[in-house]
């Protein structure tokens, strides 16, 4: 009798199969979840984004501060080359980064804790268009989440109005309005 226990490689694949199905389920729960800036979770000792000490750089080297994001409404997404997870997502931050590439008012970042190195030479940094980022000094407290890959998306204002932990579909419809909608807000 052929099961899936004698067979290691088709349990494996199996199991990476209902991985994903659950994933896709989580992913699907958030879209159905983003909602009032009301609802979002807040971070321990957050004040707001702006206000972090922190800088990080794409892997070019060019370095920004936490700070030059005033004014904009932020997604920042906190990845790792050797997560699973992260590395199933990326195509959904990348389809929202060329959602959002050329608007002034919403930057979507993906920060790494890595060094520039580590990250370069990964497969999936050269199959990406969108930029990059490393952590140049310690990631703020307040941005070290203990799951990756986990996802933030602040206001104009710098507060977080929605944090996300797992995979999810950052560039579906629902979300891209959401973000459309914190752009335009006058005040949040």
């Amino acid at each position: 009798m052929n099961s899936i226990a004698t067979k290691p490689i088709t349990g494996f694949f199996c199991a990476v199969l209902l991985l994903l199905l659950l994933e896709a389920g989580a992913a699907m729960l958030l879209v159905s979840s983003v909602g009032s800036a009301d609802d979002a979770p807040a971070l321990p000792r957050m004040t707001r984004l702006h206000d972090l000490q922190g800088t990080f750089s794409d892997l070019g080297g060019q370095s920004f501060t936490l700070a030059d994001l005033q004014g904009k409404v932020v997604v920042i997404n906190l990845w790792a080359t050797w997560c699973p997870p992260c590395r199933a997502e990326m195509p959904f931050l990348e389809g929202l980064w060329k959602k959002f590439q050329d608007n002034e008012q919403v930057r979507v970042l993906c920060i790494s804790k890595e060094t520039p190195a580590e990250v370069r030479q990964d497969p999936l940094a050269k199959s990406l268009t969108m930029p990059l980022y490393v952590f140049t000094s310690p990631a703020p407290p307040e941005l070290d989440p203990e799951g990756l890959p986990t996802t933030y998306i602040f206001n104009r204002q710098g507060k977080v109005v929605f944090a996300h932990t797992g995979i999810a579909q950052w560039d579906a419809p629902e979300i891209v309005a959401y973000l459309e909608a914190l752009a335009q807000a006058t005040s949040n």
